[in-house]
């Protein structure tokens, strides 16, 4: 008896933005489901929007940023089955929210505090984007409607025009993914029914695996991720901070403990329900805290994010760090500023613990042992290295490690490395997919190997779940021993020394033959937000 028929589907893609690689990114697994027997659909916008976040970003003339835009779109890679969202607004009068256009307005604007989110420049921001989402859910109800579309894969899904898209696609009851860049670039963020910012998957997975032990090369390729950190060759990232780090002595003398604040830029996930934390703001957390331990000005040391000192198109970061600079200065707690060249992961070793929202110094920190103190949602809450205070309700347990006794500060020195390991692997290699089929040479040159088997996408377009990339495990823990060694030993070099190489047969997406040269021209320009 054979087996059941399976429906091909109608797959819709859209790409409103052209940064690279996204576009790239979309068309790989549309050639993916075209190799399957299925049809493939595009959406795309042809300067039909009113502004846009790339528009709004820097202070270039419109028409530059739309001509650019166009050139890097979809119609680069191929003439078939594109609309436009001229084409199609017209046919669809549906309204779309207002709150749609607050998470791009909040990037734009870069705003940190409660204040900053109600003043009338991020009110502004978001007046001005409205019309533009309003009109890319339109076309995109309509699009889906004429094409009668059993699926939408949208990239990003959180940003104006490609948050009304996502919307559009719910709101008709079609399975919709989202797809983005993975963190350190290898693989593709494919989160099924959740814009780029959903947890929902992320939290699943990590926890699923937090508990079971990697093979000897499943913990080499995950510390390696901390080794280029540590080593500055993190050129895969989307970006690469602190790069010209100086080493120093901690510089605030007499304390009785070492406590380093990160914070983290609160306008990349404002206004998302995972993300929100039961503080009313990051300093309410920072303050009970200080009062919890008892903690005095001298124990305390706040470095402000190098994000902070560089600006994204027009707005730099000072929002943000005045919020932070203005309260150390009233609590009498020295400041590290954004531009300064001290380096963090210097400090990170000389301190007893850290306390972050959701950065990714949590990784650095917890793969040397030390204290991981998470005072709202991240990708690795559901790690088990961290002490969680997402709300004042989880302060009263929390305890300094370095006040603990000295067999219980062994055993989490111990478990920390260990449970930060197996959360770098399932974050790089289990949650993303097609991590061995895309492979990232650089930020934003990959290559791809099309012998990738299409079905573990089709499956999430159908309204599956989320399953690890990678579902292999070791049987003990004997092999991640020896690459926890090497960490406490600080071998960076060993472990990148110790990865197999790549052994796929890549090959990368080409554009229409007419506008190959673009990429050559681009690789000489900044990425998307820069």
């Amino acid at each position: 008896m054979g087996s059941p028929e399976v429906t091909q589907l109608r797959i819709g893609f859209a790409t409103i933005y052209s940064w690279r690689p996204h576009v790239e990114h979309a068309y790989f697994l549309a050639r993916l489901a075209e190799k399957a027997g299925n049809e493939t659909f595009f959406l795309t916008c042809d300067s039909d929007l009113p502004t846009c976040y790339t528009r709004e970003m820097r202070d270039r003339p419109a028409w530059q940023e739309c001509l650019q835009c166009r050139a890097g779109g979809i119609r680069s890679y191929t003439r078939t089955n594109i609309t436009s969202i001229g084409e199609s607004a017209s046919r669809d009068a549906a309204v779309a929210q207002a709150e749609w256009a607050h998470s791009s307005a909040s990037t734009l604007g870069r705003f940190e505090s409660n204040a900053d989110y109600a003043g009338p420049e991020f009110k502004a921001i978001a007046a001005r984007l409205h019309p533009a989402v309003e009109l890319s859910y339109q076309a995109a109800r309509a699009w889906i409607r004429d094409q009668r579309l059993d699926a939408v894969c949208v990239f990003n899904g959180r940003m104006d025009a490609t948050r009304a898209i996502y919307e559009a696609a719910k709101s008709l009851g079609v399975h919709v993914i989202s797809v983005e860049r993975t963190w350190f670039g290898d693989g593709l963020q494919l989160y099924p029914e959740e814009t780029c910012l959903g947890l929902g998957s992320v939290h699943r997975l990590i926890g699923r695996w937090r508990d079971l032990p990697l093979t000897g090369q499943q913990a080499a390729q995950a510390a390696s991720y901390v080794a280029r950190r540590f080593l500055r060759q993190n050129v895969k990232e989307w970006r690469a901070y602190n790069t010209d780090a100086k080493l120093a002595d901690w510089p605030v003398q007499g304390g009785r403990r070492r406590i380093l604040l990160i914070p983290s830029s609160r306008n990349e996930v404002w206004g998302h329900p995972d993300w929100e934390s039961g503080w009313s703001d990051p300093l309410a957390a920072y303050d009970a805290l200080i009062d919890h331990l008892r903690l005095e000005p001298r124990d305390l040391l706040l470095r402000c994010h190098p994000n902070w000192g560089e600006k994204i198109g027009r707005q730099g970061g000072e929002y943000a760090e005045r919020h932070y600079a203005d309260w150390a200065a009233r609590r009498g707690i020295h400041v590290i500023s954004s531009i300064d060249s001290m380096s963090t992961l210097g400090l990170i070793e000389q301190c007893d613990a850290i306390v972050v929202a959701n950065g990714s110094a949590a990784l650095e920190a917890g793969a040397l042992g030390k204290q991981v103190i998470g005072i709202a949602p991240s990708i690795y809450q559901e790690a088990g290295f961290r002490d969680s205070i997402p709300s004042p309700q989880q302060l009263t347990s929390l305890r300094l490690h370095a006040d603990l006794e000295a067999a219980e500060q062994a055993r989490r020195c111990e478990s920390i490395p260990r449970l930060t390991l197996r959360f770098a692997y399932a974050m790089v290699h289990r949650v993303p997919q097609y991590t061995r089929f895309v492979r990232a040479d650089t930020t934003t040159r990959f290559k791809y190997d099309m012998s990738a088997d299409p079905h573990r996408f089709l499956d999430l377009l159908r309204g599956g779940e989320l399953r690890a990339d990678d579902e292999e495990c070791a049987d003990d823990t004997r092999a991640e021993e020896e690459v926890l060694e090497r960490i406490k030993r600080h071998d960076w070099q060993g472990l990148l020394d110790a990865l197999e190489p790549d052994s796929g047969a890549y090959e990368p997406v080409r554009r229409r033959l007419l506008f190959r040269p673009i990429d050559h021209i681009r690789q000489r320009m900044s990425v998307g937000d820069r």
